[in-house]
């Protein structure tokens, strides 16, 4: 990506699993990242809850965006620590973003599906928030910040980020883990729908957004959407394509699953805005379904029954 008028841009979170690949595709001449407890040999450390930002910042450089991606962003975590989510969720970002501004810096702000409550899915843009857990509730505290304080600002809402990286923790990697290690038997929700997004679309549209001069709030989202049970089975048949494993699925309710808080039962969010304002296209995941079982069986983690 170029330097817009010779400026540079910050990656706030280069550390995090959307960071490591926007700072990659960035690169370190267009963009500076930091890193909090996972050191980047290239980033900067910054700690927001302890830190301002213009610390990290020498007085030479100049930045036209910031990409926040800090945080805390485990639902169930948040809420299992709620005075400490929202010390870093909330607080943080909020002098994190009084600083950028100050400094006339847009901060690009990574939000989430879930500041919606679930009733209705294939969200727009314009529709009222209302979420149903913590961790929304406090996204959408700094979204509301946003909009009644800076002028120039990005809101990404993302729909559930994905990877095809063996063992990246993410969605298909950890069902393919698990078969991987033996396990033939997984108990899948059927009845919660959202928006599987890959993580190179997610830096496609923080890159495309930017390049076009976007303000306001975007939905990053596959244009698609799917239950987690609908995802499984997409992966076992491209899966099956190659080996033949005997599993069985249990299909079930996300709330079967004893979480602390209720889960939201469609997110699914339109990306139409996105589309329309920037040209690009985003992906659905059957072909990246496609590349994930390739990498497993051809590098011999995946044999057939």
């Amino acid at each position: 990506m170029q330097e817009a008028n010779g400026q540079k841009f910050l990656i706030l979170g280069a550390s995090s699993f959307i960071g490591r690949r926007l700072y990659r595709e960035m690169g370190i001449e267009s963009a500076v990242g930091t890193y909090c407890q996972n050191p980047i040999e290239t980033a900067r450390y910054y700690d927001s809850e302890k830190m301002d930002v213009a610390d990290i910042i020498e007085d030479d450089e100049e930045y036209s965006h910031a990409i926040i991606l800090l945080g805390n962003t485990q639902p169930d975590s948040c809420f299992a620590n709620p005075v400490q989510s929202h010390a870093l969720n909330v607080q943080s970002i909020i002098r994190l973003i009084d600083s950028l501004h100050s400094m006339n810096i847009v901060p690009v702000f990574l939000s989430s599906q879930f500041v919606f409550d679930g009733e209705k899915g294939k969200y727009v843009e314009e529709d009222e928030v209302n979420p149903i857990l913590l961790y929304g509730s406090q996204k959408v505290v700094v979204e509301q910040y946003l909009e009644d304080n800076i002028d120039d600002f990005l809101i990404l809402r993302l729909g559930n980020v994905y990877g095809d990286d063996s063992s990246d923790g993410t969605l298909f990697t950890s069902w393919m883990d698990s078969l991987s290690e033996g396990v033939r038997y997984i108990k899948c929700a059927s009845d919660q729908r959202f928006s599987a997004t890959h993580v190179a679309d997610v830096v496609q549209a923080i890159l495309a957004t930017i390049e076009n001069g976007c303000t306001g709030t975007f939905h990053v989202a596959g244009p698609v959407g799917f239950s987690r049970s609908d995802l499984l089975m997409i992966l076992l048949a491209k899966l099956n394509e190659r080996v033949l494993l005997d599993v069985e699925v249990e299909f079930c309710s996300i709330q079967d699953f004893g979480l602390p808080e209720v889960r939201p039962r469609d997110v699914t969010l339109c990306p139409n805005r996105l589309t329309k304002e920037t040209g690009i296209t985003l992906t659905t995941p059957e072909g990246f379904c496609e590349r994930i079982v390739y990498e497993y069986v051809s590098n011999g983690k995946m044999v057939g029954d």
